[in-house]
């Protein structure tokens, strides 16, 4: 069957946006300038996570998720540590490397890898390379944050086709026992975007992927996430970086919910492994919503680079943030025109940060490098001083912890 062409593909969509009530954004329009994270969010609180024997964390790595109880880090893709989320005091590792009924042996999903609904979390049990050298995931250990037990074993759905490759990524829960994962497109031609199965890894249904690359064969195979969140009990989804919609997605149909527009910011999906197609553009990297704003980052970058195998990739990369007001229908960024700044500026605080992680009660959990305060602990306001006073460079993060107005 012949694949559609891009124009026809959109052009369809076009009529769809206007036949439903499909939110546009255009950050052609978007005004700059330094928002203070007290415009959208409340509430902000500093966590200084224990730097404890058992639990350091590597600050440029560690991943964070928030429960009503406990902050859950992980260290790189592995370990997996509980911080009380009121006092930041360490309480202890879950579960443990080995061979045991309740450990692991590989790694843990940086973003999208908890379920916040079950208190689990996933970790690849077994896994195999196939002759292409790609690595399908073939079942995975859930992990209660709660119990430190295994509460299930999941395994991945496998497709009626010898020739169609799902390589996905952890499970996200849509209802009990029907979860979906995203497929990275790692030929450059893969037809199935979304998969949605149960934990047998019974296929309940796939999506297609229209979207084809310029696949070059030294570049490393890509590994993304998808972007997932939760709003009013639907599931929506958004792919990493080139693709400028938000669909709302179930086990029965998937449609489009945002639009981002992007005018000559919008990057080349066909060209994402060529650095000057991509170069000032906004890779779109975090979407989330509320009943009064949608959140997103992006990524820029200004400057390329001729790799040792003659590619061309983008270097110098800094990530934006910014929101749309749905009331005033108007999209702000968080930078100067020039993007020479980055993030919500934290007031009282000589720094800024940008949400990457929200959960289910509309609470942003982030991290701040306690070095970068360490550098300019003189600018800290006197309210927050005491809370800083002893820092030090190598101390665990602080997490900023904060309710979206």
């Amino acid at each position: 069957m012949k694949i559609l062409p891009f124009t026809l593909i959109w052009y369809v969509m076009f009529i769809t946006l206007h036949a439903q009530n499909i939110t546009t954004i255009d950050l052609t329009k978007a005004k700059f300038g330094e928002v203070p994270a007290s415009r959208i969010f409340e509430d902000v609180k500093y966590i200084r996570l224990e730097t404890h024997k058992d639990g350091l964390l590597n600050v440029n790595w560690a991943h964070f998720y928030l429960t009503d109880k406990f902050i859950v880090a992980i260290n790189g893709f592995s370990p997996v540590y509980l911080f009380d989320r009121e006092t930041g005091a360490f309480v202890r590792e879950v579960s443990s490397k080995g061979r045991g009924p309740d450990e692991y042996l590989s790694h843990f999903y940086l973003s999208y890898g908890f379920d916040e609904t079950n208190n689990t979390i996933f970790t690849r049990d077994d896994s195999k390379v196939n002759s292409d050298n790609v690595v399908v995931t073939r079942s995975w250990k859930c992990i209660n944050i709660l119990t430190n037990k295994v509460e299930s074993i999941f395994y991945a759905p496998l497709s009626e086709n010898n020739q169609e490759i799902f390589a996905i990524h952890a499970p996200w829960f849509i209802k009990e026992n029907v979860y979906i994962s995203y497929c990275n497109n790692i030929s450059g031609k893969n037809r199935v975007k979304l998969v949605v199965f149960d934990k047998e890894g019974n296929l309940i249904k796939k999506y297609p992927n229209y979207a084809e690359y310029e696949k070059k064969k030294s570049i490393s195979m890509p590994a993304m996430s998808g972007i997932f969140y939760y709003y009013h009990g639907q599931t929506y989804f958004k792919e990493h970086n080139y693709i400028d919609t938000v669909f709302r997605v179930d086990e029965y149909s998937m449609s489009p919910h945002i639009v981002f527009k992007l005018g000559n910011k919008q990057p080349s999906y066909y060209h994402q492994n060529n650095g000057n197609y991509n170069k000032e553009k906004y890779l779109i990297r975090f979407v989330y919503e509320s009943d009064s704003f949608v959140l997103f980052n992006f990524y820029y970058y200004t400057e390329t680079i001729t790799n040792y195998f003659g590619e061309v990739t983008g270097i110098n990369g800094t990530t934006h943030t910014g929101y749309y007001d749905k009331k005033s229908k108007q999209a702000y960024i968080s930078s100067t025109p020039d993007y020479k700044k980055s993030g919500y500026a934290a007031t009282g605080l000589p720094i800024s940060f940008y949400p990457t992680v929200m959960n289910k009660n509309n609470e942003m959990i982030t991290k701040i490098d306690p070095a970068l305060l360490w550098q300019h602990k003189d600018k800290i306001d006197p309210k927050y001083r005491q809370l800083f006073q002893d820092i030090q460079e190598d101390d665990n993060p602080i997490v900023v912890i904060a309710k979206l107005k």
